[in-house]
């Protein structure tokens, strides 16, 4: 993602969020592919404008690339740009889910 991502400019942090363990338990016991998948993710580029113009411009785009071993190939990004957001924001969920399993 990195990769892909800095064909448009510097690119900061990013996080992808994997999927639950249910999901992946699932998914390896019905006979599908043991790597880990990612639900969503973020990404931060060093200029505001810049991301502002990179989710306009990829949102509801395929993702592309050669045919040949490229799963992803035909699936669409969906991308949105998200004013005053914070990294901290990211993980308060889990932190509190955490919290009260605790307790």
């Amino acid at each position: 993602l990195r990769h892909i991502m800095e064909q448009f400019g510097e690119v900061g942090r990013i996080y992808l969020a994997p999927e639950d363990n249910f999901a992946h338990q699932r998914r390896k016991k019905a006979g599908g592919s043991r790597k880990v998948r990612y639900t969503e993710g973020w990404v931060e580029f060093a200029d505001r404008r810049l991301a502002k113009r990179v989710a306009d411009t990829l949102n509801g785009s395929t993702i592309g690339g050669k045919k040949r071993h490229n799963f992803f190939r035909d699936d669409m990004w969906n991308m949105r740009y998200l004013p005053k957001f914070k990294w901290h924001m990211l993980k308060e969920g889990t932190i509190y889910n955490q919290q009260v399993r605790k307790a």
